[in-house]
């Protein structure tokens, strides 16, 4: 009898790690998303300034842009309204107000990886954002580019009722 209900026992943990839908209640998790300060989403004018770089030519040494950081559910997305780009981004880990994220693009024979890690502090922040471009041909790597920035950001826009009213 115990061999039976043993070899039961068996079968049901099997089958049950079998399907995705039991498996991610064992492996229930808060996502990182929700760790996320609510100060982060908004519009930001950013500024950077090149501290790094394997390719002057190619990379600016300063630039300034519109970030605005948006969520829906657990996705969160950075869009460029001055250049149009939109890219979800990951959030790689939380610490109190300093936020790493990472944002891929990629094409057929391209992949860039952009990894910002911000410190906020109320209507600004700081960090670095550094960026890695690699080039393949035939499936094969050719070259890699890579750049560091200090980054400044000033917020424009997104501050909640809260924020404003202390609600």
């Amino acid at each position: 009898m115990k061999k039976i209900f043993y070899s039961l026992l068996i079968a049901v943990c099997i089958f049950i790690l079998q399907y995705p839908c039991f498996s991610q209640v064992i492996e229930g998790n808060i996502a990182m998303t929700d760790r996320v300060p609510s100060e982060l989403f908004g519009s930001w004018k950013v500024v950077s300034v090149c501290t790094k770089t394997t390719n002057k030519e190619f990379f600016g040494s300063k630039s300034v842009d519109i970030w605005t950081l948006t969520r829906t559910g657990d996705l969160i997305s950075l869009k460029n309204p001055l250049s149009g780009a939109r890219a979800d981004i990951t959030v790689n880990d939380v610490n109190g107000k300093t936020i790493k994220f990472e944002k891929k693009s990629l094409f057929p024979d391209e992949e860039s990886v952009e990894t910002p890690i911000l410190t906020l502090q109320g209507d600004n922040f700081t960090g670095v954002d550094k960026i890695s471009i690699k080039t393949y041909k035939d499936g094969k790597l050719i070259k890699e580019d890579y750049v560091e920035y200090q980054v400044k950001g000033t917020r424009m826009s997104g501050i909640g009722l809260s924020g404003i009213f202390g609600i």
